[in-house]
């Protein structure tokens, strides 16, 4: 079933990008991203015990600074330019960063504990 979605969501893909103008496609898939994002974090947040290993963290981290990076930019199309945009842009990448380093710091760890046993 896995396959199957994958496939159905690169075809609804493909056709976002031959179908849409530039600026429509970006909306649609930065949007559909943003929804995934969260959709993951609400899910994996809530029925899973992400807090009880570091790759758990990692994975609820980097979720929620895409959600926060994909909020950030269709906000933008939503809200129009608004006060301390920049700011909050900087912020929603920065977590995206910090995420980013603690997986592979996390991913690190796990391969030398791995090699040392």
């Amino acid at each position: 079933m896995r396959r199957a979605v994958l496939a159905v969501a690169a075809l609804l893909c493909a056709a976002v990008v031959v179908l849409f103008d530039p600026q429509e496609e970006a909306r649609i898939l930065l949007t559909t991203m943003t929804v995934l994002a969260w959709l993951f974090v609400g899910l994996y947040g809530w029925r899973s015990p992400w807090r009880s290993t570091e790759a758990g963290k990692t994975l609820m981290f980097t979720a929620v600074a895409l959600g926060l990076i994909g909020l950030q930019l269709i906000s933008v199309w939503w809200l129009g330019d608004y006060a301390w945009r920049n700011e909050v842009r900087a912020a929603t990448v920065i977590a995206l960063v910090l995420s980013l380093l603690h997986r592979l710091v996390v991913l690190w760890e796990f391969q030398h504990e791995e090699a040392d046993k």
